[in-house]
């Protein structure tokens, strides 16, 4: 709850200094933001319009001008009826994207509005996708959205525990530097730590100290565990909550992280680099998913419809990309949907995912150093000729590589791996292991960094 205060900066932060940041980027963050906090509490009946209104829109959209969907749509009549039809869609893979990058863009959008991004690596098969700057501006509401339910506001300082930025170039660089600072964040990168540079980020969070917490489940635990052997009993009550995203937050590291920073502090949010899928509430019954932006089915192999409580594969159509459209996209996990007569005590009526598995990593653990989830990731994201990829560690020095080779790899690929596995993990072996495929359990449970080590000192 916030008091007048408080609020009373809220408002000025946002409605006088982020919306001038938002004129200046041609941007509506906040517009859509607003938007959202009203929409989250629409009946069903109304939701399912607003999802059907706007599926429509983008079907003719893809249709029209995208080469892609103008061959996999041309036996589907238009419009649909009901969200259920839905499901006699083609459903849209990372190989459909990898071969068909161009064609799936639509034609009528022009460039400027397009910003070429990457998945971030996390299933272990790297893609490149398009982005609509338009629609970022829905993507990045919902963020906000999500940090209020769990009690962070824009203009608080915050702590960011992410992955490093050495793959972007000095321009972006320095901009991440200028819109961190405007944003009051703070940037304690996770991707490679020990405990040198932890104690360093805790001094600089005793310092600042921020109101949350955002990273990678592994990093911020990582942290947690340095805090509770080095610093035990600390006060860190002008902590309000830690939202973790981008990896599977596992029980135990809940527990620690809550046991260090406070009972009932953890927000977990479930999504990716392509969008923001749902997140936790002060309930911490679920994640609601954020339903105006994307449309959630969990399907059987077929793609047909499961009924609420099964544990079963997840498609995502994001409903305000025009420009790069996202119809039935295989994310490559699983998920159990909530039973929509469950309401949720905190007042939000959007649906619930009531479990989501599939991204599981361990921390690669050396001598010298602890090397989390988004450091792999990055590096091998954006390797061409790289199609998947796994990472085992059954000894303290020594690192297996599992590849499988996608079309464009060629020698010089080997000799970049070799490379930067070399600068990352120091005076180690590393062996390369060339696969037909990396095999995903019947769990759903995709390892892409595989540690025995880890479990012995963590």
């Amino acid at each position: 709850m916030k008091d007048g205060k408080t609020m009373k900066f809220h408002d000025i932060y946002q409605n006088v200094f982020f919306r001038f940041l938002d004129l200046l980027r041609g941007r509506k963050t906040i517009s859509r933001l607003k938007y959202l906090r009203q929409s989250q509490h629409w009946d069903r009946d109304h939701l399912e319009r607003w999802q059907l209104e706007r599926l429509n829109a983008l079907l003719y959209q893809a249709r029209n001008y995208s080469p892609y969907y103008a061959n996999t749509l041309s036996g589907n009549v238009l419009p649909l009826k009901s969200l259920s039809e839905i499901q006699d869609l083609p459903i849209l893979r990372k190989e459909n994207i990898r071969n068909n990058l161009e064609t799936i863009r639509c034609a009528n959008i022009p460039g400027k509005r397009l910003e070429l991004s990457r998945t971030g690596g996390s299933t272990g098969e790297p893609t490149r996708y398009y982005l609509d700057k338009k629609g970022m501006d829905w993507n990045r509401g919902t963020v906000y959205r999500s940090a209020e339910w769990a009690g962070a506001f824009l203009g608080e300082s915050t702590m960011q525990m992410t992955g490093s930025h050495y793959d972007l170039d000095e321009f972006d660089k320095l901009k991440w530097k200028v819109i961190f600072f405007l944003q009051r964040y703070f940037d304690c990168p996770v991707a490679m730590v020990n405990d040198e540079i932890l104690r360093k980020y805790y001094l600089k969070m005793l310092q600042r100290k921020p109101t949350s917490i955002w990273g990678y489940a592994s990093g911020i635990f990582l942290f947690s565990l340095f805090i509770e052997r080095n610093y035990p009993g600390a006060n860190l009550d002008f902590i309000r909550c830690l939202i973790t995203s981008s990896e599977t937050l596992l029980p135990h590291q809940r527990e620690k992280i809550e046991h260090v920073f406070g009972e009932g502090k953890v927000y977990d949010h479930y999504g990716s680099r392509e969008m923001y899928l749902a997140s936790e509430c002060k309930a911490h019954d679920g994640y609601h998913i954020h339903s105006e932006v994307i449309l959630l089915e969990v399907v059987d192999e077929d793609g047909r419809w499961k009924k609420p409580g099964e544990l079963v594969g997840i498609l995502v159509t994001d409903l305000s990309n025009e420009a790069f459209p996202f119809m039935r996209y295989e994310i490559g996990d699983v998920g159990m949907i909530l039973p929509t007569d469950s309401a949720c005590s905190c007042g939000v009526t959007l649906p619930r995912l009531g479990k989501v598995e599939g991204r599981i990593a361990d921390v690669v653990t050396l001598r010298d150093r602890m090397l989390t989830v988004p450091n792999f990731a990055t590096m091998l994201s954006d390797v061409p000729g790289v199609a998947a990829y796994q990472i085992v560690q059954d000894a303290l020095d020594e690192l297996v590589l599992n590849i499988v080779k996608g079309a464009d790899f060629t020698d010089k690929t080997e000799s970049y791996l070799k490379y930067a596995m070399g600068q990352l993990c120091g005076d180690i072996s590393v062996r390369i292991d060339y696969k037909d495929e990396i095999e995903v359990p019947k769990s759903g449970k995709r390892r892409y960094v595989i540690s025995s080590v880890a479990k012995s000192y963590l």
